[in-house]
């Protein structure tokens, strides 16, 4: 990038820690890149933003930061005592940041990486904006909401307790690949093709479904399945016993990256977790969603997620605790089957997040102030 110290002030995009936190800031690096405005990604001195953020050539820099752990055994007590003093290293290392930058905004997405930012940028009266993803705030974001002058949304602000006037509901802003793919005509295909995203670790629960249903699913959809690296070789392994006329039905993947808006636009059907990146990507296309929540995720979020989409129409839940492979097969058969329910469900996904205009009206707000 052009050296800061030439132009207008840099706009921090501070997080990281998880995909949910990166990808998100990576779409408005994006955009900020395209309008010639400054910024620096702010992360963690141990995470994968410092690698993806390197990858695009962008100015990074990274801070000491801790994690709280709201469990108490002695290990996490002591772990917790180390991580305070790496939050307070991280503290003064932000106002260095800030002072020496001269950047007058931040846009902080989350993770623990972002408070020591948020607070320091609140001593130095520097304006704060946070964006939340799910449908319950993370820890990070419900102490920063109190310091904040924006607060930004994926999910309706009637989800938050308390919300007030600086609440706005924006979506999530989504890499322009993505973008820019849901604009293409649709593929044209022989059969359904059912998306299924394990994730990155994947979901042990939604493969082993997969796995049992797989012979029942091939019957009437193709089956794009991204595994995680864990257990890539043993879905591999199912697709390679499969019959020549059966193996182009399966295709198992441990992660896509550059494919993955190609097959969210071939999409009859994605199933997944209900983290709120994944939702909202779908949305940008437009397409059903048959959501399996992570139990026990952090303050139950993706539970919290799947049961607003359903009940405003948006997508399909079930909890994994009460699906069986039975229930699974039933459910996309019948959905499959319904063509008029999968576009509803979709037209109302994407309603719902209204992704056209998350990233322009982001950058509207980090950029000009704006609160309307």
């Amino acid at each position: 990038m052009t050296d800061l110290s030439k132009q207008q002030s840099p706009i921090l995009l501070v997080g990281g820690g998880t995909g949910g936190h990166i990808f998100p800031l990576v779409a408005l690096g994006e955009e900020l890149v395209a309008r010639k405005i400054p910024f620096i990604f702010v992360g963690g001195r141990v995470g994968k933003e410092r690698e993806i953020i390197s990858e695009y050539g962008w100015q990074f820099r990274s801070i000491s930061a801790g994690k709280w752990r709201r469990y108490w055994t002695l290990g996490a007590i002591f772990q917790n005592i180390i991580d305070v003093g790496r939050s307070f290293k991280g503290f003064f290392e932000s106002l260095r940041l800030l002072i020496s930058s001269g950047a007058k905004v931040i846009f902080s997405k989350g993770g623990y990486v972002a408070l020591p930012m948020v607070l320091a940028a609140k001593l130095l009266g520097r304006r704060i904006v946070i964006h939340e993803s799910d449908s319950v705030m993370g820890l990070t974001n419900r102490v920063s909401a109190r310091l904040a002058s924006k607060i930004l949304t994926a999910f309706t602000p009637s989800v938050f307790p308390g919300h007030d006037s600086r609440f706005e509901q924006v979506g999530i802003p989504i890499r322009r690949t993505f973008r820019h793919a849901a604009k293409l005509q649709g593929v044209s295909k022989s059969r359904p093709l059912v998306l299924v995203i394990a994730g990155i670790q994947g979901s042990q629960a939604i493969n082993r479904l997969v796995k049992e249903a797989l012979m029942e699913l091939i019957e009437v959809a193709d089956v794009v399945h991204i595994t995680g690296e864990a257990e890539i070789r043993s879905h591999k392994s199912l697709a390679e016993r499969l019959s020549k006329k059966l193996q182009s039905a399966y295709r198992p993947f441990a992660f896509i990256t550059r494919e993955l808006p190609y097959y969210f636009q071939s999409s009859d059907l994605v199933v997944s977790r209900a983290s709120a990146t994944t939702t909202a990507e779908a949305a940008v296309f437009s397409r059903a969603l048959y959501l399996i929540p992570l139990p026990g995720s952090a303050s139950d979020h993706q539970l919290a997620n799947a049961r607003h989409l359903q009940a405003a129409g948006a997508a399909v839940m079930r909890e994994e605790s009460i699906l069986n492979t039975k229930g699974f097969i039933e459910d996309i058969k019948r959905l499959l089957a319904d063509k008029a329910q999968l576009q509803n469900l979709g037209t109302r996904l994407g309603k719902y997040f209204n992704e056209e205009n998350a990233v322009e009206r982001i950058i509207e707000i980090i950029t000009r102030g704006e609160s309307n």
